[in-house]
């Protein structure tokens, strides 16, 4: 199961290779994107049948407003027809769009940002060690800003934030032209990078909901991740070769230029936004209206393991076992070459292709709980080949290698059906609170589990501790899902 991964950890991550993206707790790879323990920086859901005229009309611009409504009295987009699909509702089409060019882009900087601090500033490992440091703080405010957002149009918080990234990013490229780009000044965009992408996930995961019916959640989410997908693995590849040809800081210009396409995507969006009543239980409180978000999701028996689950597992694979996980492929035993362990990692891009693509296949078929289950049981299962990988390089590395595949693939299937879960019972007026919750769980525990994994790893090899983490991380979460109500829902509830 992976964690949480956010729009602020592509654009500041890590080094490493891509992580696969998830929402609370899915089948996770050992993959570093987002929450490694070694920075980098840079920045960072059942099948839908045909149908759903578009629901939309009337628009403007970010401040575009409509009548206030009571809280859970929100509607979704219309539920009657058969007009084609999602590919007949052009503001998904819109958004889907802007997005699919945003994550190209944000690969772009996820490369060129730490090459930037690296060699055209000439950081050291403690500085990048700050750098990294400073991409993972604002990931403290998903409960805040969900507080927030859901008290305001989303549609606003989302083209804001893409121009203020835009105009952040911006920075690089034109004082690396007046030589006045120094290490502090990379410091600031990266923080200032990071934050908006935190507001900017948290409002588009609660937003993406009132552009579909519910029927469609499912595919909408699948064709999403297929191009998050799709960008993770061909972007990095497509931004080396442009270095060579482009300067760094330069090559971010890409990156600026696909915020500011997808902030007019998202500003050609038809559908009109009801401005948020207030929360009369909560109205004024900060601290209620967080504990109102989070208290939802301990209360729904078929969210409560997931998130505990994502806890259990951002605790044990994201944190421990991902913050060796390199240094275990060079040194714990496998003892690979560089170069092969740069194909491992290529394996995991291509299963994630595959798992984007086969996911809203998979609920169709097998219903969304027993996709949650059986997903989670064979990409955890799959971990375990990981601690046992030995022998001949060819032999370690195919072990590996199959780990990656199959963990990305299995990630990707998860990850649609179990986003598409949350967004189809959560109340209108409880989206943001509930995704910040869910993120939340997702991402705090990682770095108490890699300072645990490098005590553990000192103390006894590098070899037993990553069986620790994978066991620990692979099984607990399977035996939350067997014995939650999940396994037994087919459909999911309202359609």
């Amino acid at each position: 199961m992976a964690s949480p991964d956010t729009e602020s950890t592509r654009n500041a991550g890590s080094t490493g290779p891509p992580q696969s993206t998830g929402s609370t707790a899915t089948v996770g790879a050992p993959t570093t994107t987002g929450t490694a323990d070694t920075p980098v920086a840079g920045a960072p859901e059942v099948p839908g049948a045909a149908g759903g005229p578009e629901t939309s009309e009337g628009s403007g611009g970010p401040g575009a407003s409509g009548g206030p409504g009571a809280p859970g009295d929100e509607k979704r987009p219309e539920e009657t027809g058969d007009d084609g699909g999602l590919w007949r509702n052009q503001d998904f089409l819109r958004l889907w769009t802007g997005q699919t060019l945003s994550q190209f882009g944000s690969q772009i900087s996820y490369v060129a940002i730490p090459l930037i601090a690296v060699v055209t500033l000439g950081a050291s490992a403690t500085e990048m060690g700050v750098l990294g440091a400073l991409v993972r703080l604002p990931m403290l405010g998903f409960l805040l800003f969900g507080v927030y957002i859901d008290r305001m149009r989303k549609r606003p918080v989302l083209i804001w934030s893409d121009l203020g990234r835009a105009a952040v990013l911006a920075l690089v490229p034109l004082l690396y032209v007046m030589d006045g780009l120094t290490l502090g000044v990379l410091y600031a965009v990266v923080f200032v990078l990071s934050l908006l992408s935190v507001l900017f996930q948290v409002a588009y995961r609660s937003y993406f909901p009132s552009l579909v019916p519910l029927r469609h959640l499912g595919d909408g989410n699948g064709k999403l991740q297929l191009s998050e997908s799709l960008a993770q693995t061909a972007g990095p590849g497509a931004a080396a070769a442009l270095i060579k040809v482009v300067a760094a800081p330069l090559l971010i210009m890409i990156d600026v230029l696909s915020y500011l396409f997808s902030a007019i995507a998202i500003l050609l969006i038809r559908k009109r936004e009801e401005v948020p009543a207030p929360d009369d239980e909560t109205a004024g409180s900060v601290h209620r209206a967080i504990w109102a978000g989070f208290r939802w999701v301990m209360d729904q028996p078929m969210i409560r393991p997931l998130a505990i689950a994502s806890g259990l597992y951002s605790f044990f694979v994201m944190g421990a076992m991902q913050s060796i996980y390199v240094l275990f492929l060079l040194r714990g035993g496998p003892d690979l070459p560089v170069e092969w362990v740069g194909i491992v990692m290529a394996t995991g891009g291509v299963g994630a292709i595959l798992g984007a693509t086969l996911s809203v296949r998979t609920m169709r078929r097998m219903g969304i709980g027993p996709t949650l289950l059986w997903s989670t049981i064979i990409g955890n299962c799959a971990l375990l080949l990981v601690p046992f990988a030995s022998g001949p390089v060819w032999l370690a590395a195919g072990m590996l290698g199959l780990s990656q595949f199959v963990v990305w693939a299995s990630n990707q299937v998860f990850f649609v059906s179990n986003m598409t879960l949350v967004q189809s019972i959560t109340p209108p007026h409880l989206q943001a609170r509930v995704i910040g919750t869910i993120y939340s769980l997702g991402l705090i525990p990682a770095p108490l589990g890699a300072l645990g994994a490098g005590l553990l790893g000192e103390a006894l090899g590098l070899r037993p501790a990553i069986l620790f983490a994978v066991i620990a991380g692979a099984i607990l979460p399977i035996l939350l899902l067997v014995f939650s109500p999940i396994p037994k829902v087919r459909e999911i509830p309202g359609t």
